[in-house]
C-alpha cells in the first residue's frame, strides 16, 4: 500500500516541477536585454528593432506620466465614446502596461491582451485583475500579428512612433485593421520627437563663473561685470546644446523613423480606418521661468565678513595705505571656518575699516525676496518693460487642416476646459518627458558620434569637435558625458522642480549651510541670472518642448 504524500511534500515537488520553467523564463528575459555603458536595451538589431531608448528604471516611468495625462483631459481610460465597453482589448505596444492594468480596472467585463516586444511587465498582484490580462512578446515590424482575424473589439496605441521607420506605418495599421471585429474602435497617441533647446542667455549665466570650492581662500568680492551677454556670431551654432541635437536627429534618420508623427499619422491612419477624428496638434510650450532659489544659510562661525567691499585683497597688496592700521601683514582670511591671525598681529582700530564683526552674516537672499518678480533694467528715461511670464500659455491647438477626407465625430476627443485648468507648472512635466527622452537615447547617440568621428569628421567641426583621429575611444567617451552631463544639468536648472513642488504645499527642501566663499559665488550666480533674463523673449518662452496628438478610427 502506498503511503500518501503530505500536502507539505506535494508542495515540494509542485514547486520543483516548475522550477525550469521559471529559470527558462528567466533566461528569456535577461536575453533580451544587453548592457550598454551601464543602461539597459534591447539586444536586437537595430534593423529589425530600431527603437533606440534606453530601458532604464526612469525612462519606464514616463509611461504612468503620459497615462495620467490622458486620463485627466478625458476623465477615462480612452479617448473613444464607446456606445458599449469592448469585451477584449489589445495594447500595442503596451510596455510595462500600466494602461493595460488601469483599463482592466475601468472596465471589469473585458479581457486584455498586452503586446510588445521585450519583457518589462508590471506583475498584477490582483487575483481577479489577472485572471483578465495577458501578456505576449513579439516584434510586430518584422511578423504578423499572432491574433486571428476579428479579435478585438479595442486595440490602443500609444507612444511607438520612437521605434516605427516611416515605411513599416501602412503595413502595422493593416495588421490593426485585420485583427479588429467590424464597428471595432483604434485609436492613437503619439508625441513628436522634439529636442528641447536652451537660448544661450540662459545657459551663458549659468557657466558666468565657476564655482568655487570650500577649500578657496580670499575670494574676489566684485560683484559686477562678469557677465557678457550672448555673442551675435553666424558662425556660433545656434545654442549650447547643437551638438547633441544634431546627433539626436540623426539617430532617427538613419533608422528612418519620422520625428513628426502627428503630420504623417493621419494619411496612413485614414487610408484603414473610417469615421476618423482627428485631434487638433496640442503644443505645450516651456515652463515659465521661475523665481531663483533662495540661498542656503551660511556656516556659523566665530566671526564673519560683515561687508563684502572690503574682500578686495588686491587692494590691500597694491595700495599700503589701504590695508589695516597696526598690522605687520594681512590678516589669513578663511570662510570656511573662522579668522585666523598671527600671534603678533592687533585688531582694527576704530579709525580703520571695519572688518570683523563677532556677529554671524545672515544669507543676502531671503525665500520672499526671490518670489518677486523679474523686471529687466531700464533707463530712468524709458517706460518699464513689463515682467517676463506676466501671461504664459498652457497649451497651443494646431487646428490646421490636414487636407484629408474625414467624418469627424460630433463630441471632441477631449474638453477643452480641462486644459484651462492645468497649472502652469504643469509644463514641467512635459519638458522633463522630453530631456529625459533625449538622456534614454544617450547610447545611440554615442554610436553615432563616433561614426562621424571615423567616417564623417567634417559633419564636426561646426560645432567644435577638434580631437585627433588618435585620440582614444575613452577620452572621446569622456568628452561626450561630460555633454549629456551638461545638458542634464542646464534642464534641471530650467525645470526647477523645488518650484513646482513648493506650489502644491511642500515645505522648500533644506540645503547644507555654504561657507562664505561659496556663498558669495551663489550671490555671482544669481546676479548673472537676473542680468541674463533681459534678453529673455517671448518666442524663447513659448517655444515647444513637447507636441502630441490623438486620433480615433473604426473598422467598417
Amino acid at each position: 500500500m502506498t503511503k500518501p504524500s503530505s500536502p507539505l511534500l506535494t508542495s515540494l515537488n509542485l514547486a520543483a516541477s516548475t522550477l525550469p520553467e521559471g529559470k527558462r523564463n528567466l533566461r528569456l528575459k535577461e536575453s533580451q536585454f544587453i548592457s550598454k555603458n551601464g543602461h539597459r536595451h534591447h539586444s536586437y538589431d537595430n534593423e529589425k528593432a530600431p527603437y533606440p531608448l534606453s530601458y532604464d528604471s526612469h525612462v519606464l516611468e514616463i509611461e504612468s506620466l503620459d497615462n495620467r495625462l490622458a486620463y485627466y483631459l478625458r476623465g477615462s481610460v480612452s479617448f473613444v465614446n464607446f456606445t458599449e465597453l469592448p469585451r477584449r482589448a489589445l495594447d500595442l505596444g503596451c510596455g510595462t502596461g500600466t494602461w493595460v492594468i488601469e483599463a482592466a480596472k475601468e472596465w471589469p467585463q473585458c479581457n486584455f491582451v498586452g503586446f510588445d516586444l521585450v519583457k518589462i511587465q508590471l506583475p498584477v498582484l490582483e487575483p481577479e485583475l489577472a485572471s483578465r490580462i495577458q501578456w505576449q512578446h513579439g516584434n510586430f515590424l518584422t511578423t504578423k500579428l499572432p491574433f486571428e482575424d476579428d479579435e478585438f473589439d479595442h486595440v490602443h496605441i500609444q507612444s511607438i512612433a520612437k521605434g516605427v521607420p516611416e515605411n513599416k506605418w501602412g503595413t502595422l495599421f493593416e495588421e490593426v485593421n485585420r485583427v479588429l471585429r467590424p464597428e471595432g474602435s483604434v485609436e492613437i497617441i503619439e508625441d513628436d520627437v522634439l529636442f528641447p533647446s536652451l537660448p544661450r542667455w540662459f545657459t551663458s549665466a549659468l557657466r558666468a563663473r565657476p564655482r568655487r570650492t570650500s577649500s578657496i581662500h580670499h575670494p574676489d568680492g566684485t560683484k559686477h561685470g562678469y557677465f557678457s551677454p550672448p555673442r551675435s556670431d553666424d558662425t556660433m551654432p545656434s545654442h549650447d546644446h547643437a551638438l547633441l541635437e544634431s546627433l539626436n536627429r540623426s539617430v532617427f534618420e538613419h533608422r528612418f523613423i519620422n520625428m513628426t508623427p502627428t503630420a504623417i499619422l493621419p494619411s496612413y491612419f485614414t487610408t484603414y480606418f473610417r469615421q476618423v477624428t482627428l485631434g487638433p496638434v496640442l503644443n505645450f510650450p516651456m515652463p515659465p521661468l521661475p523665481p531663483l532659489r533662495p540661498l542656503s544659510p551660511q556656516l556659523v562661525t566665530a566671526y564673519a565678513i560683515s561687508s563684502l567691499d572690503a574682500l578686495d585683497t588686491h587692494s590691500w597688496s597694491n595700495s599700503p595705505s589701504s590695508s589695516p592700521p597696526h598690522s605687520k601683514r594681512p590678516a589669513s582670511l578663511s570662510f570656511s571656518s573662522s579668522i585666523s591671525t598671527t600671534t603678533n598681529s592687533t585688531t582694527a582700530s576704530s579709525n580703520g575699516p571695519l572688518l570683523l564683526s563677532n556677529r554671524p552674516r545672515t544669507a543676502s537672499a531671503s525665500w520672499e525676496s526671490s518670489l518677486s518678480p523679474i523686471v529687466s533694467k531700464t533707463s530712468p528715461s524709458s517706460p518699464p518693460k513689463a515682467p517676463l511670464n506676466s501671461h504664459v500659455e498652457r497649451f497651443v491647438l494646431d487646428r490646421s487642416s490636414d487636407g484629408y477626407d474625414y467624418i469627424a465625430s460630433s463630441q471632441p476627443l477631449f474638453a477643452i476646459d480641462r486644459l484651462m485648468t492645468l497649472s502652469e507648472r504643469s509644463l514641467a512635466m512635459h519638458l522633463y518627458r522630453s530631456y529625459q527622452s533625449v538622456l534614454a537615447c544617450q547610447e545611440a547617440m554615442w554610436e553615432e558620434l563616433m561614426d562621424r568621428v571615423w567616417n564623417r569628421k567634417e559633419e564636426l567641426v561646426p560645432f567644435g569637435w577638434d580631437d585627433d583621429e588618435e585620440l582614444e575611444e575613452l577620452q572621446s567617451r569622456k568628452k561626450f558625458e561630460k555633454l549629456m552631463e551638461r545638458f542634464q544639468s542646464d534642464m534641471q536648472a530650467r525645470l526647477s522642480l523645488w518650484c513646482s513642488l513648493t506650489d502644491i504645499g511642500w515645505l522648500l527642501p533644506t540645503r547644507e549651510p555654504l561657507s562664505k566663499a561659496e556663498v558669495i559665488e551663489e550671490e555671482r550666480i544669481r546676479e548673472s541670472m537676473l542680468e541674463a533674463r533681459q534678453f529673455a523673449s517671448e518666442e524663447d518662452l513659448q517655444t515647444a518642448c513637447r507636441s502630441l496628438r490623438v486620433l480615433v478610427g473604426y473598422k467598417l
